[in-house]
C-alpha cells in the first residue's frame, strides 16, 4: 500500500493561509513584548459548528444582539474540599485501559459537575508529551501517545451529538468516543476555577475542557509567564524581562508529534484548546497565526474558542489577530499578569485596528459549546468556593461516590508496574515485615492547596500519591501504604516495624535486618513551574535503597514516580528481589497497593515511558537553560524530531535499562495466529470532522477511514487469573524517513483465567500509516 502524505493545509484554506514552506519557519523576533514579528492571516471564522450546528445558530443569533463595548470581570472558583484524588495521568496511562481511562474521565468530569465547574482546565493534550525526561509536568498527561493510535476512549465529547450513554453498550460507549489516550482527562485536577473557567460540563456528567498546550510546550524552566513589574510582581513568579524559550521544530515534527493529539481532540469534540506559555518559532503561541489560524482553526476545522494559559497573553493586537479568543485570567489578580484585552481591545475595535468581526467570531466561538452542551437550559450546581479561598476557610461540599473511591483503587491497581520479580512477589504472609521510608507513610501534616507544600525527600511530606502545581488534588481520605499494610499484616498475624525517617540510616538498618521482608518506599517529586534537577529518586533514596539491601537479602523496592527514574545503582544487587512502580496512584495508594503485593491481583502496568540506563541515553539537551544575562530571547531546537522516547532508543540502537511497554505479570501470556482483516470502514466516530486531507483523496474519504484491522489471539499460559495490555506497532519502510516502530493500537486483555484464549484487535486508520 501507497503511503500517502499529509498536506498542511485544506484546499479551502490554502489560499488565504501561509503555505506549508513558511509554517514554522520564523526566528525569534524583537524583544518588545508587544512585536510579535510575525506575518498576520485572517483568523478563519467558526464555519457552521460542525456537529454543534444548532448551537451555532443559536450562539450566532445571542451574539448578534450584542452591543460592542464595555469590559468584564467573571469570578470563578478555587479550592473546595470532598472531592476525589484520583490518579494522575501518568498512571491512568499505565494501564493501558481504555475503559478504565473513560470512567475515570466520567467520574471526573462527573464531580466537577457536582462542584458548578463549567471548565476545567485539561486534558494535557500535546505538551508535554515526554520529550524531556525531567520535565516537571510530564507527570500530567497521558504518555502512552507519545505516539498516536486509534479507539481510545474520552472524556472530551458532546452529549448532545451522540446517544446518551445509557442507550449504549459498554463496548459501544468505547468505540463510539474517540480520540487518543491524551485526549482522556488529566490527572487529578485540582477543582480551582480562576476567573473564567465558565464553560463546557455537559449534563449530567460529562465535562469538556481546553486540552493543553498548544503548542510544543515541552519544558517548565524559562516558560515565562508575562508579568507587570510596575504592580510589584507575584513572590511565586519570576519578575523577569526574558521572553518565553522559543520551541523551533519543522513542519513534519508538528503534524506527526505535535499536532496529531489536538487533531484528535477537535474530532472528539472538545470546546476549547489551550494555547501555551512558550514562544513556537519566533512567535508566542498564544498570538502564533501560523499555528492557531492555520493548524488549528483551518486544517482542523476547529469550531471552539483558544483560550490562553494565566499569564500567556503578552499583547492585544497580536493575540487577537494571531487566533486567541480569550485572554485568562484578564484583569483578573489586579492586572499582575497582564490585562490585554478589555479597554484596549475596545479601542482597537473602535478606531478600525481590529475589525468587529473578528470580536464577533471570538463571542461565537465561546457561546456555541456553551449552548451545544446544555448549559444554558439547565443550571449547574452553585459554586461553593471562590477565588479568596485560603487554607483557612476552603468550602466543604462533599461530590465524592464510594463507587469513584473503587474506581481509583482499581486504575491504582492497574498503573502499577512491577519492573523487577526474582520470587517475592506476591507477598505469602511474611511473619515480619520492615517498612523502610517516608514515602511509605502519612504527612506530618496535610498538604497545602497547591501541593508544593509537600516535597518528596523532606522527611514529613509522606507518600507521594500526586505531584505538584496547577494539576494536584487534595484527597478526601488518603490511605497511605503503612496503614495499609498493616491492616493486612494483622489479618496473617504478621509484624510489621517501621522508620519513616530517609536519613536514619542506622535505625533502617537495624529495623531492615530483623524481618523476613523489607519493603523500601522511595518517591521522585516533580511539579508544575520547574523541572526535575536529575532523574534519581528524592532525597537520598538511593543510598536509602542500597543501606536496607546490604541487610536484608529479601529487599522489595517500592517507587511513587512522575517519570523516567534511574535505577542502575542498585537494581542488579541480588539482595533486592522485586521492584514496582506504582507511579503516582491517587489517594487510594495504599490499598491498591496492597492487592498487588499480596496477588489479590496480578499486575498488568506497562510504563508509558523508557527508563534508561543513564540519563545521557535520552536526546541531549531537552531542557534548554538560559538567563536573562545569557539571552533574553532563549531558543530550544527540536533536533531529534519524532524521535521521543522509545523512537529515539530504537534510531540511535541503545539498549533501555525497562522499555517503553514493559511490564511483568504473576501470569505468563502466549500470543499466535496473527492476522489481518483488510475490511474498509469509512469513519464514522468523529464528532467533529477536520480539514486534514492527504494525496489522491476521494471524495467522501478521510485520513481516520480504517483500513484493516490486526487480530491476534493471546493464551493466559499462567497459573492465575491476569490481564494483560497487548500492543501494535507499525513499522514504515526504510525509505520513509520515519521512526523504526511506532505504537499504533493497543487492547487490554482482561481478567483471562489459566488456559482461557481472547483475541485482541488493533484497527488501523489510513493516518496510521501516513506520513
Amino acid at each position: 500500500m501507497r503511503v500517502p502524505t499529509l498536506l498542511a493545509l485544506s484546499a479551502a484554506s490554502a489560499a488565504a493561509l501561509p503555505t506549508t514552506d513558511k509554517i514554522f519557519k520564523r526566528q525569534a523576533a524583537p524583544n518588545a513584548p508587544d512585536a510579535f514579528g510575525l506575518a498576520y492571516t485572517t483568523p478563519p471564522v467558526a464555519a457552521n459548528g460542525g456537529a454543534w450546528s444548532a448551537a451555532f445558530a443559536r450562539a450566532g443569533a445571542v451574539t448578534a444582539q450584542m452591543n460592542f463595548g464595555g469590559k468584564g470581570q467573571p469570578t470563578g472558583p478555587r479550592p473546595v474540599d470532598g472531592h476525589t484524588q484520583f490518579p494522575a495521568g501518568v498512571t491512568s496511562a499505565a494501564t493501558w485501559d481504555r475503559e478504565l481511562i473513560y470512567e475515570r474521565s466520567r467520574a471526573m468530569g462527573q464531580e466537577f459537575y457536582d462542584l458548578g465547574v463549567h471548565v476545567a482546565l485539561a486534558p494535557v493534550t500535546g505538551g508535554p508529551l515526554g520529550r524531556a525526561p525531567r520535565n516537571g509536568r510530564n507527570w500530567e498527561g497521558k504518555h502512552v501517545v507519545k505516539v498516536p493510535f486509534c479507539q481510545i476512549s474520552a472524556l472530551i465529547r458532546s452529549s448532545g451529538s451522540l446517544p446518551q450513554v445509557g442507550t449504549l453498550t459498554r463496548t459501544q460507549r468505547v468505540r463510539r468516543v474517540t480520540g487518543v489516550l491524551r485526549v482522556s482527562k488529566t490527572p487529578g485536577y485540582r477543582p480551582r476555577q480562576s476567573k473564567s473557567e465558565i464553560f463546557a460540563a455537559s449534563i449530567p456528567s460529562y465535562k469538556d475542557h481546553p486540552p493543553r498546550h498548544f503548542l510544543a510546550y515541552e519544558q517548565e524552566t524559562s516558560r515565562n509567564l508575562y508579568i507587570n513589574k510596575s504592580l510589584g510582581g507575584i513572590p511565586s513568579l519570576p519578575s523577569t524581562g526574558q521572553l518565553p524559550i522559543s520551541s523551533n521544530l519543522d513542519d513534519a515534527t508538528t503534524h506527526e508529534t505535535y499536532l496529531w493529539s489536538f487533531a484528535e481532540a477537535v474530532r472528539a469534540g472538545t470546546a476549547g484548546i489551550m494555547s501555551a506559555y512558550n514562544i513556537v518559532n519566533g512567535t508566542h503561541a498564544s498570538a502564533n497565526s501560523d499555528a492557531l489560524n492555520g493548524l488549528l482553526k483551518a486544517e482542523l476545522g476547529f469550531q471552539g474558542f483558544v483560550v490562553s494559559d494565566w499569564g500567556g497573553v503578552w499583547g492585544t493586537q497580536e493575540t487577537v489577530v494571531g487566533g486567541n479568543d480569550l485572554d485568562m485570567p484578564g484583569n483578573g489578580f489586579g492586572g499582575i499578569l497582564g490585562n490585554f484585552m478589555g479597554p484596549r481591545l475596545e479601542a482597537l475595535v473602535a478606531n478600525g485596528t481590529v475589525d468587529e468581526a473578528r470580536l464577533d467570531d471570538m463571542v461565537h466561538r465561546i457561546l456555541t459549546p456553551y449552548f451545544a452542551l446544555g448549559q444554558a437550559d439547565k443550571a449547574l450546581p452553585s459554586v461553593p468556593f471562590n477565588a479568596g479561598s485560603t487554607p483557612q476557610n476552603v468550602t466543604y461540599r462533599l461530590v465524592q461516590k464510594a463507587s469513584t473511591v473503587d474506581l481509583v483503587r482499581r486504575i491504582a491497581e492497574d498503573g502499577a508496574v512491577l519492573l523487577k520479580n526474582d520470587g517475592a512477589l506476591p507477598l505469602k504472609a511474611p511473619p515480619r515485615i520492615a517498612i523502610i521510608g517516608n514515602d511509605a507513610g502519612p504527612p506530618a501534616r496535610g498538604c497545602g492547596a497547591t501541593g508544593d507544600a509537600c516535597p518528596a525527600g523532606s522527611n514529613w511530606n509522606g507518600t507521594l500519591s500526586d505531584a505538584g502545581g496547577s494539576g494536584y488534588s487534595e484527597p478526601n481520605n488518603l490511605i497511605f501504604p503503612l496503614s495499609a499494610i498493616q491492616q493486612r499484616a494483622a489479618q496473617d498475624l504478621s509484624k510489621v516495624t517501621w522508620v519513616l525517617n530517609d536519613t536514619d540510616i542506622v535505625n533502617a538498618q537495624a529495623t531492615a535486618a530483623r524481618a523476613d521482608v523489607a519493603l523500601v518506599f522511595v518517591s521522585a517529586w516533580a511539579a508544575e513551574v520547574y523541572d526535575r534537577d536529575n532523574l534519581d529518586p528524592s532525597g537520598g533514596g538511593n543510598a536509602l535503597i542500597e543501606a536496607v539491601a546490604a541487610v536484608n537479602n529479601n529487599t522489595i523496592v517500592v517507587m511513587h514516580i512522575p517519570g523516567p527514574t534511574l535505577v542502575d545503582a542498585w537494581i542488579e544487587n541480588p539482595n533486592i528481589t522485586a521492584v514496582i512502580a506504582p507511579l503516582l496512584p491517587g489517594e487510594q495508594t495504599g490499598n491498591a497497593l496492597v492487592s498487588v503485593l499480596y496477588g489479590d491481583i496480578s499486575p498488568s502496568g506497562k510504563l508509558p515511558f523508557t527508563i534508561a540506563k543513564q540519563e545521557s541515553d535520552y536526546p541531549p539537551d531537552t531542557i534548554t537553560y538560559q538567563t536573562e544575562a545569557e539571552n533574553v530571547a532563549p531558543q530550544a531546537n527540536f533536533v531529534e524530531g519524532n524521535l521521543i522516547d522509545y523512537k529515539w532508543f530504537d534510531a540511535k540502537n541503545i539498549t533501555p535499562r525497562f522499555e517503553f511497554g514493559f511490564g511483568l505479570s504473576y501470569a505468563t501470556f502466549e500470543y499466535s495466529n496473527i492476522r489481518k482483516d483488510e475490511t474498509f470502514a469509512f469513519d464514522s466516530l468523529a464528532i467533529q470532522k477536520t480539514n486534514e486531507m492527504f494525496i489522491g483523496q476521494q471524495d467522501g474519504e478521510s485520513l481516520y477511514d480504517v483500513l484493516l484491522t490486526v487480530n491476534v489471539d493471546i493464551k493466559n499460559t499462567g497459573e492465575v487469573v491476569a490481564c494483560e495490555a497487548a500492543q501494535l506497532y507499525v513499522e514504515f519502510p526504510a525509505s520513509s524517513g520515519q521512526p523504526v516502530r511506532q505504537l499504533r493500537g493497543f487492547d487490554k486483555i482482561k481478567q483471562a483465567a489459566p488456559g482461557s484464549t481472547t483475541t485482541a484487535s488493533f484497527p488501523i486508520r489510513r493516518k496510521d500509516v501516513a506520513t
